[in-house]
């Protein structure tokens, strides 16, 4: 299943906030009661991707402000006060990477922030990795709560020092342990030199080994899982009736009402602190175990209003966004209409390709054919004029672009990958055509480059980014080329090109066919 486009969920949120009050007034009241003396209360988020400030959302003539960090700590704020000492708050990981006021500091502001709401644990996302190991030690250094991720281990088999694998929380009425997963195939997505020496273990054995500990000092197992509903919802079912909770993340799909697999609840509060979790666990008073979940309504929609903003982190998130705002508000070009970024070809990722080609060949690179990761186009572009902070959300990973020459054969290598053991590619002075349904190998059916039939003899100056050289998405092919050059970062390299031509209007062209 697509995730839905974050312009989809705005407008079903505004729905919810515009038309039908009561979609909120459940929460709003249920923060305010008390917590019954038998429940303890799960308060999650994930894929904050660096969202400190809160965004407008428009429908129609009306707008409103949704998210922001401010606002989602009034609301832990909120549901706190109905039981502090029974409250757990937790994140299943990608706190950081995703936007200029975010990344302009490696994610220190968001760890503060993170820290001010007192959280109890975060998992770690692949993400979370993107500056290399150095960066997160540090992050973990300054924060208030343990950076978890029991499946991350060195060479010798050891989880690095900057991690711990659980945490185990006495809440008064039961001891709660909290094991922590990154991605299992988070090895296949980072930058290989940000994971130098690590390895992610498979999900269902680390539980596994970390099962007998957690039961000697936990009434109630949580697992915060950098994984998506489908791999928490399997490892529910290799771990059967072990794990009290999962939740899930890096998929970035919310779960309104939580899943049920055995015993197992998996909750995911989907991305951007769009929504803050809220799970009501009920316990028997003589073992202290789980007896009862509240599943339905489990997700708290955070928009302007709904809660006051939690003034700390209000402080924060203004002086964060009065520094940047010297580099986020200027404006770089404008779009004709709306772009949106789905895993498919689109005008969007035709935008980022060809400018790619534009700048390899204003280099000197004499770039034939450009490509760019699917999975790294982030956000979509709103119509009109774009800002370098709303382009910096659509490419925040300050990959850098790299011209390499491959000969014909190992481009066609490039192409059957991305038609179908790799991740998927937009593609820029090029085009071609697939069966997924072929065996591997056989898939590409026909592939031009400048109007022309592939030639696997010819060598070809290809404009792409260091992420993809390196193997990234599972792309092992551009490393076998040769001649490799350096240029700037991607962000800045598409900025200049919306600059030189806007205003843009890029379309589905037909680059990439499924057939």
């Amino acid at each position: 299943m697509r995730p839905l486009s974050r312009s989809l969920r705005a407008l079903l949120l505004a729905v919810a906030v515009a038309c039908t009050p009561s979609a909120v007034a459940p929460s709003a009241q249920a923060a305010r009661s008390a917590l019954p003396a038998d429940r303890i209360q799960l308060l999650h988020t994930d894929d904050i991707h660096g969202h400190l400030e809160a965004e407008t959302v428009r429908s129609g003539a009306t707008s409103f402000q949704q998210a922001g960090m401010a606002a989602l700590a009034g609301q832990v704020s909120a549901y706190r006060g109905r039981a502090p000492e029974r409250t757990l708050l937790l994140d299943s990981g990608d706190a950081w990477q995703g936007t200029f006021i975010s990344n302009a500091n490696k994610g220190e502001a968001v760890t503060k922030a993170m820290s001010l709401m007192r959280y109890d644990g975060m998992a770690v996302g692949n993400h979370d990795f993107d500056w290399g190991q150095d960066v997160l030690a540090q992050r973990a250094k300054e924060a208030t709560f343990p950076f978890l991720g029991a499946n991350v281990v060195d060479a010798s088999g050891k989880i690095p020092a900057y991690l711990a694998p659980y945490v185990v929380r006495d809440v008064g009425v039961a001891k709660v342990g909290i094991l922590g997963l990154t991605f299992p195939g988070a090895a296949g997505i980072i930058k290989a030199t940000s994971i130098a020496g690590l390895r992610f273990l498979p999900a269902a054995e680390t539980v596994k080994r970390y099962l007998p500990e957690l039961r000697g000092s936990a009434d109630v197992i949580v697992v915060a899982a950098h994984m998506g509903a489908a791999d928490s919802a399997q490892l529910a079912q290799d771990v059967p009736d072990a794990i009290d909770v999962i939740v899930a993340g890096h998929d970035h799909q919310p779960l309104r009402t939580a899943r049920a697999v055995g015993k197992t609840t998996i909750v995911d509060a989907g991305a951007y602190t769009e929504n803050l979790g809220h799970l009501e666990l009920t316990l028997d008073p003589a073992t202290h175990h789980v007896t009862a979940a509240q599943r339905t309504d489990e997700l708290v929609a955070i928009a302007a209003g709904q809660t006051k903003p939690d003034p700390d982190v209000a402080r924060l998130v203004e002086e964060r966004r009065a520094d940047g705002e010297k580099y986020t508000a200027r404006i770089v070009g404008r779009t004709v209409a709306a772009l949106d970024n789905p895993r498919e070809e689109c005008g969007l990722g035709n935008l980022v390709t060809d400018a790619f080609v534009d700048y390899g060949r204003a280099q000197g690179w004499k770039t034939d054919v450009a490509f760019y990761n699917m999975a790294g186009v982030r956000a979509p572009l709103p119509a009109g004029e774009i800002s370098y902070g709303k382009l910096y959300q659509v490419l925040p990973f300050t990959n850098t672009i790299v011209s390499v020459d491959l000969s014909g054969a190992v481009l066609r290598e490039v192409l059957e990958a991305a038609s179908g053991s790799a991740g998927r590619l937009h593609i820029g002075g090029g085009a071609w055509a697939y069966r997924f349904a072929n065996p591997a190998g056989q898939r590409v059916l026909s592939a031009t480059v400048g109007g022309q039939p592939l030639d696997t003899a010819r060598v070809y100056h290809v404009a792409t980014i260091d992420y993809l050289l390196l193997g990234g998405d599972g792309h092992s092919e551009f490393a076998k080329g040769t001649n490799v050059i350096y240029g700037d970062i991607e962000v800045d390299v598409v900025a200049a090109y919306l600059t030189a031509h806007s205003p843009v209007d890029p379309r589905v062209e037909g680059r990439i066919q499924q057939r």
